[in-house]
C-alpha cells in the first residue's frame, strides 16, 4: 500500500487530507510540524510528503532540504502546500528540490490529481532506472560467467575474475564512486526503453577504464557506480591502488566525454539536459562482506572509506570539479598526478573534515604504461578537455542555483518569528554589518551550532569584476593558511557575480575598543607577538598582507587575537593566478595612518613592509594614540616618508629601539622576519 506522510500545522487542513486520502485507500501517517514531520518520514519512509510551508519549529523549506540531505529519503516525493499568490515560495521550494506545489485552497479532484500524477512519475522513473539496472547486471554476470569458463569474450571489456572477494575480507583500499549529474532530468525525457539503452551504453564505456585499472567488487546503485582497488592483487598490477583508481577516474571522464557524442546523435532534439558525471576517491580500510541468501550471495563493500568516497562524489556537484580526491588517496597515488582547487568537507555525521584536491590529470611513466595507462598519457590533452567540459557543465548547475539562493539574500528581512534563511549547512540568523556590495551575515553551522559570519558579496552591476577577484583572493589565500592567529575560513561559494564566504566569528569584535581603554605593555607585547606569529605564517606562504591595522586584528573570548581582512593582501608566488588584484606600480593601497614609506610612495612592497605597519600598531597601543597625524592626506603620506618616529611614553622607553626599527624609512633597515623581531624580544626579555 502507498503510504503518504501530511505534515501540515492546521488541524482543519491536515484532518480534511487525512480523511480523503483514506477513503482513497491510502495509508496514511501525519505530524503538525516539520521537526515532527522528518522523525516520522525517518521511521516509516513514506512513498510520498504532503507538506505545508508555513510551519512552526521546522518548516517546509527545511524539511525539504532535510529530506534531500538524508541518503535514505532523498529520493522521497514531495509535494509542497502553499498560497495562491505566494509565487515565490513555489519559486523557492522548486529551486530546493519540491516534486510538485499545490495552491490553497485546493479541491478533492486537484488533490488526488497532483498525488497521482507524483506516484506515476516516481513510478516510472524508477522502472526506467531498475530495468536498465537489471539489464546491465545481468549483462556483467553473463560476461563474468563466459570469463570464468574460459571463454573468450567478443566484449570489449576484456573482463576477468574478480580476487579477493573472501567472505568478511578487511583490506586496504580505494574506493571509486561515481555517479550521473541531473539523471532523474535525462529520465524525464525519455522512455523506459530508452533509459535503459543510455544506461547500458554509458555504463558499457565507463566500466571499461575501471576494470582495465584492476577495479574489482563492481556495484551498480541506481546511474551510480562503486568499485574498490585493493592495494594488493593477486597477479595483478602491482601499482598502487591510488594510482590505478586515479587513472580509473580520468578514463570515465575522456569515456563520458566521447559518450556525449553518442548522446547528441542518438537523442538528438529531444532537449535532454547536459550529460555529466562527478567522482569520488577515498583511501583507507574496506571490508568485503557477503550478503544475500544462502542460494544467492553477493559480495558488497562497506565501511567509513565507502561512505567518505560517497560523500566526496556528492561535494564534487558542489564544488563545480569532476575527480575528487581524498589527501589519503593522493598521497599514495605517486608522481604525476595533477591538481587544481584545494579544500577541506565535512564527513555528514561526523565532527571531522577531509582534505580533498581537484583532479585534472595523470602523467603517466614506463611502469605506467606496461600496466595499460599509457592512454592518459597519449591523450593528455583530451583527458584534461574532458574534465575542463565535464567540470563547467556541473559547475554552471551549482552555480545557477547559488546565484539563485544568494540574490534573494539581499532583500530579505529578518523578523522574530520567521524561518531563518539556510545556506549549505548554515542558518542565517541577522545581517551584523553592510559596505558597499557586501552584506555581512551572523549564522550558525548546523552540524554543532558554531557561531559563524557569511559574508556575501553582489558583483552584479558593471565594472565590478575586481572586487569579486578581491573576494574570491581572499578565500585563495586564506584556503592557504592554517594558523591559530590567522582568521578561520570554513566554506566558500562562488558564481558569475556572487560569492560567499564563512568564517570565524568573532563576538569581541577588532582591537579598537581596546585601544581606546588603554592597554598595559604586557597586553601590548602579547599581541605583537600573536600578530608577528601570523605574519610569520602568511610570509612563509608568500602572502604580504598590505593593510595591517587594529580593525584587522580580532578578539577571542580566550584573550587570542586573530589577523583577518585578506582582501588586498597580495601573492608573491602567484603573480599569474592573482593577475586581476594585482596593483600597478605607483598605486597606494593599505589604510593612510598605517602604510609603510614604500606603499606611501607607490613603490613595490615586500614582506617588511607589514612589520612597518605592525610598528605603527605597537606605537598606538602603547602611547595611545596614532604616530602621525595630518589634515591632509597628503602630509600625512609624507610624514610616513620622511618624519622620525616620536618618542613613547617615559613608562614603554625600553620598547622604543624595537618600534623604531620596525617603523624604519628602509625595508633594509627593519627587522628581516616577523621570527627576528619576536627573538629580539626574547633576548630583551620582553616576552
Amino acid at each position: 500500500m502507498t503510504m503518504i506522510l501530511i505534515v501540515e500545522d492546521d488541524d482543519a487542513i491536515r484532518n480534511n487530507v487525512i480523511r480523503l486520502l483514506k477513503l482513497e485507500g491510502y495509508e496514511i501517517d501525519s505530524a503538525i510540524n516539520g521537526r515532527l514531520g522528518l522523525e516520522r518520514a525517518r521511521a516509516v519512509r513514506p512513498d510520498v510528503v504532503i507538506s505545508d510551508v508555513s510551519m512552526p519549529e521546522m518548516n517546509g523549506f527545511e524539511l525539504l532540504e532535510a529530506i534531500r540531505a538524508d541518503l535514505d529519503l532523498a529520493s522521497t516525493s514531495v509535494m509542497l502546500l502553499t498560497a495562491l499568490d505566494d509565487r515565490a515560495s513555489m519559486r523557492r521550494g522548486m529551486t530546493a528540490g519540491a516534486d510538485d506545489y499545490l495552491a490553497k485552497p485546493f479541491t478533492r479532484v486537484e488533490l488526488l490529481e497532483a498525488l497521482q500524477g507524483l506516484l506515476k512519475k516516481k513510478v516510472r522513473i524508477e522502472d526506467s532506472i531498475q530495468h536498465a539496472v537489471t539489464a546491465r547486471e545481468e549483462h556483467l554476470r553473463r560476461a563474468f560467467t563466459e570469463s570464468l569458463g574460459g571463454s573468450a569474450l567478443p566484449d570489449k571489456f576484456g573482463l576477468e575474475a574478480p580476487d579477493g572477494a573472501i567472505a568478511d575480507t578487511v583490506m586496504n583500499a580505494t574506493v571509486l564512486f561515481s555517479d550521473i549529474r541531473n539523471f532523474t532530468s535525462l529520465a524525464e525525457k525519455l522512455n523506459s526503453s530508452e533509459v535503459a539503452e543510455l544506461l547500458t551504453e554509458y555504463f558499457e564505456r565507463s566500466c571499461e577504464p575501471v576494470l582495465k585499472n584492476g577495479g574489482r567488487h563492481l556495484k551498480f546503485i541506481g546511474d551510480g557506480l562503486m568499485a574498490v582497488f585493493a592495494d594488493t592483487m593477486s597477479g595483478g598490477s602491482p601499482l598502487s591502488a591510488s594510482r590505478r583508481a586515479v587513472s580509473a577516474a580520468l578514463g570515465m571522464v575522456l569515456a563520458t566525454h566521447e559518450f556525449r557524442t553518442w548522446l547528441d546523435m542518438r537523442f538528438a532534439q529531444r532537449g535532454l539536459p547536459p550529460f555529466a558525471i562527478g567522482v569520488g576517491l577515498h583511501a583507507g580500510e574496506v571490508t568485503i562482506c557477503r550478503l544475500g541468501t544462502l542460494n544467492n550471495k553477493e559480495t558488497t563493500p562497506i565501511g567509513d572509506t565507502v561512505n567518505v568516497a560517497a560523500r566526496l562524489e556528492g561535494a564534487s556537484k558542489e564544488l563545480g570539479w569532476t575527480v575528487v580526491a581524498s589527501t589519503a588517496a593522493l598521497d599514495k597515488a605517486g608522481e604525476g598526478v595533477q591538481t587544481g582547487g584545494m579544500t577541506s568537507l565535512s564527513v555528514r555525521g561526523k565532527n571531522v573534515f577531509v582534505d580533498v584536491a581537484e583532479i585534472i590529470g595523470l602523467v603517466t611513466d614506463i611502469e605506467d604504461m606496461r600496466h595499460g595507462m599509457a592512454t592518459l598519457t597519449e591523450r593528455a590533452n583530451e583527458v584534461r578537455d574532458a574534465v575542463q567540459i565535464n567540470s563547467e557543465i556541473t559547475a554552471r548547475a551549482v552555480k545557477g542555483a547559488l546565484q539563485s539562493k544568494l540574490s534573494a539574500f539581499k532583500d530579505h528581512e529578518f523578523k522574530a518569528g520567521d524561518a531563518p534563511l539556510r545556506l549549505k549547512g548554515y542558518c542565517l540568523s541577522r545581517k551584523i554589518g553592510s559596505g558597499g556590495m557586501t552584506e555581512v551575515y551572523l549564522a550558525a553551522r548546523e552540524t554543532d551550532d558554531l557561531p559563524v559570519v557569511l559574508k556575501v558579496l553582489d558583483a552584479s552591476g558593471k565594472g565590478v569584476s575586481e572586487h569579486l577577484a578581491r573576494f574570491i583572493q581572499e578565500y585563495a589565500l586564506l584556503s592557504l593558511i592554517e594558523h591559530p592567529h590567522v582568521v578561520r575560513i570554513y566554506d566558500q561559494g562562488f558564481t558569475d557575480d556572487h560569492a560567499y564566504i564563512a568564517m570565524e566569528y568573532f563576538e569581541d569584535g577588532d582591537l579598537r575598543a581596546e585601544i581606546t581603554a588603554g592597554m598595559s605593555q604586557k597586553r601590548v607585547l602579547g599581541i605583537i607577538a600573536q600578530v608577528a606569529q601570523a605574519l610569520d605564517a602568511i610570509h612563509t606562504r608568500g602572502i604580504i598582507h598590505r593593510d595591517l591595522k587594529p580593525e584587522n586584528i580580532m578578539r577571542r573570548p580566550d584573550g587570542s587575537v586573530a589577523l583577518a581582512d585578506f582582501g588586498i593582501a597580495k601573492s608573491m608566488l602567484q603573480p599569474r593566478n592573482m593577475g586581476l588584484t594585482q596593483t600597478r606600480h605607483g598605486d597606494v593601497v593599505g589604510t593612510p595612518y598605517y602604510l609603510s614609506p614604500e606603499q606611501a610612495a607607490g613603490q613595490p612592497i615586500t614582506p617588511q613592509s607589514d612589520l612597518y605597519s605592525l610598528g605603527v600598531m605597537m606605537f598606538e597601543m602603547l602611547a595611545g594614540q596614532r604616530p602621525f597625524n595630518a589634515d591632509s592626506l597628503d602630509v600625512l603620506l609624507a610624514r610616513h616618508l620622511s618624519a622620525p618616529t616620536p618618542e613613547l611614553p617615559p613608562a614603554h622607553a625600553a620598547l622604543q629601539p624595537v618600534v623604531e626599527r620596525l617603523m624604519a624609512k628602509k625595508p633594509a633597515d627593519r627587522y628581516d622576519s616577523p621570527q627576528s623581531l619576536l627573538a629580539d624580544l626574547e633576548r630583551r626579555a620582553l616576552i
